[in-house]
């Protein structure tokens, strides 16, 4: 797994036990989430044609903050799934502090 994707994993893991988080995406979207599922393996297996070995983290109790410009991040039941197919731009607490900005 790719160590910057990583360092997003863990600062959500890390910092979701104390404080809501928010997360902004390049198309606009920015919500508060207030919890989440944990770091878990998708679901494909080795052998698929689809398998890429991929780490995700759902978060969840997702407010809209900011709607986004397009469609293009899911909400499903007030959950998002962040994925390599869905990483966001940027993740802080609500007093502003920046606890991961992509830089890839």
């Amino acid at each position: 797994m790719d160590e910057k994707y990583k360092k997003l994993l863990y600062a959500i893991d890390d910092y979701f036990q104390k404080d809501p988080l928010i997360i902004e995406w390049k198309n606009g979207l920015k919500v508060r989430c207030k919890s989440f599922t944990g770091i878990c393996e998708t679901d494909t297996e080795p052998g698929d044609e689809d398998y890429i070995g991929e780490y995700s983290i759902g978060v969840n109790e997702v407010q809209i903050l900011s709607a986004g410009s397009n469609k293009s991040i899911e909400i499903y039941d007030g959950s998002i799934e962040i994925s390599l197919k869905c990483i966001p731009e940027r993740v802080s607490l609500e007093n502003g502090t920046v606890l991961w900005e992509r830089e890839f």
